[in-house]
């Protein structure tokens, strides 16, 4: 299950924020708080009445003290808001000191060996789940030969030392994944992307690519194919499809691999 946590924090941030700045409007129009202001709708037109103070009678607004009206409902609106705002905010706050979803996963994930054999939890633990998903992406299925072997300190076979630093940062930050595991897409091609990753919290497959000649044409044109295909397939660059590149003269930047892999894979 997701932990929402993070996200409402963040919306949680974002009410007080605006809650602050509700408060500053607010101040900035209470001279007209002493004004009151009701609205009617005549022939398809709005009109609108300002209160006598002195008489309590409503008298027509013209049009010449527009700018009037304008202040008077934008401070009614702020009002209002400010009110909701306040509330949102004291509901969300209180709700984030009891929230924690993680306690359904830890009543099963806390119980000793012994009862854990005899019991079958409500969901998978993450541990669990990542086993099945590794059984499920087996890796190493491209039968390309393998020229110029390299491998990461953990044994991992990989093709290029870029690849290499991919898959270490990868392992530096606990992100499971598979090398070059098969995936067919929707015209029935079989790919094999260079990682298949898990993001064991959202519990989401990503796939990504990592292009290292993109500047020798027939390699660029085959691989711009692919990406192409892999659109087409439902996957999209930033969503379940990273893909970088590197050529001569373009340096690669192990900061932004690994920038990468704390946006979309963690």
């Amino acid at each position: 299950m997701k932990n929402y946590y993070e996200e409402l924090n963040v919306q949680a941030k974002e009410l007080e924020a605006l809650f602050k700045q509700a408060e500053k409007d607010l101040e900035r129009l209470q001279d007209y708080s002493r004004y009151k202001i009701k609205t009617s709708v005549s022939n398809g037109c709005s009109q609108y009445y300002l209160k006598d103070d002195d008489t309590g009678k409503w008298k027509y607004v013209k049009k010449s003290q527009y700018k009037l009206v304008e202040k008077i409902l934008q401070r009614d609106y702020e009002f209002i808001l400010h009110k909701k705002l306040s509330e949102q905010y004291s509901i969300l706050s209180l709700f984030l000191k009891e929230y924690d979803v993680n306690c359904i996963t830890d009543t099963y994930t806390k119980l000793s060996d012994a009862r854990k054999m005899m019991v079958t939890p409500i969901m998978e633990t993450d541990d669990a789940f990542t086993e099945r998903w590794l059984r499920e992406h087996p890796d190493r299925k491209n039968t390309y030969p393998e020229e110029g072997a390299v491998y990461t300190t953990s044994g991992i076979f990989v093709r290029s030392k870029s690849e290499k630093i991919i898959a270490e940062l990868l392992e530096k930050h606990s992100v499971p994944y598979r090398y070059e595991a098969a995936l067919t897409l929707n015209n029935g091609r079989v790919v094999y992307p260079d990682f298949t990753i898990l993001n064991v919290r959202l519990r989401k497959t990503i796939y990504w690519e990592h292009l290292g000649l993109i500047g020798i044409d027939e390699y660029a044109c085959k691989n711009l194919q692919k990406i192409n295909d892999y659109d087409r397939s439902g996957f999209s660059i930033g969503d379940n499809l990273i893909v970088t590149m590197e050529c001569n003269g373009y340096k690669f930047d192990s900061r932004i691999i690994e920038e990468k892999i704390r946006r979309y894979c963690i």
